[in-house]
């Protein structure tokens, strides 16, 4: 099937969290929504089908974490990523962030150090501080526009007796590296050495551009593997967020059964018909949509590269690896950050997330959601031209 990347649908009186409630995030309800990591693609058409014909059956009653679950997650990391893994391995939760905060609970006490590498997808901090713990951050360094690990620091603070837990992002929200076999298994043996559990959020894991390839985590060792939780989901891929389903996939017993624990004393444990379904569907019948989105979101990256060297120099592309989150190092126009969101949000009536959001490492820079078709990136780059131009 055919997808329409370039439909324009009107998302507004919708409930949509980004086009709605946009002046209450970012204080300009009048500002086009480029912030939020949800799309502006209609779902694909399996997805729709499959939801149609429960709602038509007219019952939307409790359900079960149904074996489908887990073949489907089964079958698409291994056709997608190549990752064999069973579906014993295999549970579900209702997000990414749920799964953040329980294995904090988990695996630390209270004042233990969680390692993150910022700038990074801000609800990490807040899983970490929210729950009386301690950020250490590995701070990812910008080297010739692109962002590398500092292993020597890493090392430094997973042998900090209180480090108990590292989140790693890859793909990497929002600096959009795709990290290579040889910087992920350099991570997991320094976790595995130094008694680090590593929690790894690929939820991006199928927005890799040509030249890069996603590699999960565990699956480049047994070893790894046995100390490490992965989260995956159909929400960015698929623009499904709303169904708040996802899969936590884990190799090691114990470790899944401390986890499951702790959700059961959350309370927080359970799934939704309509998110159950749409998973299904869409790991079972959209690789398609996938490969199109793929293409597509890498013809947006380079006009948004080419539209910002010709005209605006001083605002330069982070080139992504993956992701349609694009990292802009605005700091050549030397504001600072009140000024900076002035700038985008008031003047250029554009919404954006904001660099700071994510840790000082993001102090100058915005992150642009650019999974919209490409006459709404158009105008939000035109936008920012107008008022740029007098600058």
């Amino acid at each position: 099937m055919n997808y329409n990347f370039d439909e324009v649908i009107n998302r507004k009186g919708t409930f949509s969290s980004k086009w709605d409630n946009v002046g209450a995030r970012v204080g300009n309800p009048d500002a086009l929504p480029m912030w939020v990591a949800d799309s502006d693609f209609r779902c694909p058409q399996p997805v729709l089908s499959a939801l149609t014909k429960h709602l038509d059956h007219g019952i939307l009653g409790y359900t079960y974490l149904v074996p489908e679950f887990a073949k489907a997650t089964q079958n698409w990391v291994f056709s997608r990523h190549g990752w064999k893994i069973e579906t014993s391995w295999v549970s579900s939760s209702s997000g990414i962030v749920p799964v953040l905060n329980t294995m904090v609970q988990t695996f630390t006490e209270p004042g233990d150090e969680v390692i993150i590498q910022q700038p990074v997808y801000y609800p990490f901090v807040n899983a970490i501080v929210d729950n009386n713990r301690v950020v250490s951050s590995n701070s990812l360094q910008l080297e010739n526009g692109r962002y590398e690990i500092d292993f020597d620091d890493l090392v430094r603070r997973a042998r900090n007796p209180k480090a108990k837990l590292m989140i790693l992002c890859n793909p990497h929200n929002p600096v959009g590296r795709v990290f290579t076999k040889d910087e992920l298994k350099r991570m997991g043996e320094i976790c595995i050495e130094n008694h680090v559990i590593l929690l790894s959020d690929e939820i991006h894991s199928d927005l890799v551009f040509p030249g890069h390839k996603h590699i999960p985590l565990a699956s480049i060792s047994p070893e790894i593997s046995a100390n490490t939780v992965t989260t995956i989901a159909p929400s960015k891929t698929f623009n499904m967020a709303g169904l708040r389903t996802s899969g936590v996939i884990i190799s090691n017993d114990e470790i899944a059964k401390k986890l499951n624990a702790q959700f059961n004393k959350n309370k927080t444990v359970g799934l939704g018909i309509l998110g159950l379904i749409g998973y299904i569907a869409a790991y079972n019948e959209c690789a398609d949509y996938a490969d199109q989105l793929v293409e597509y979101l890498y013809s947006n990256v380079d006009y948004l590269g080419g539209f910002l060297k010709t005209k605006m120099p001083k605002i330069k592309l982070i080139r992504p690896e993956g992701t349609y989150l694009m990292w802009l190092d605005c700091r050549e126009l030397g504001m600072n950050n009140k000024e900076l969101d002035d700038f985008v949000i008031q003047k250029c009536r554009v919404a954006v997330d904001s660099g700071y959001w994510f840790g000082c490492e993001g102090n100058g820079f915005m992150r642009m959601n650019i999974a919209c078709p490409n006459v709404t990136l158009r105008q939000g780059l035109e936008q920012i031209y107008s008022e740029y131009i007098k600058l």
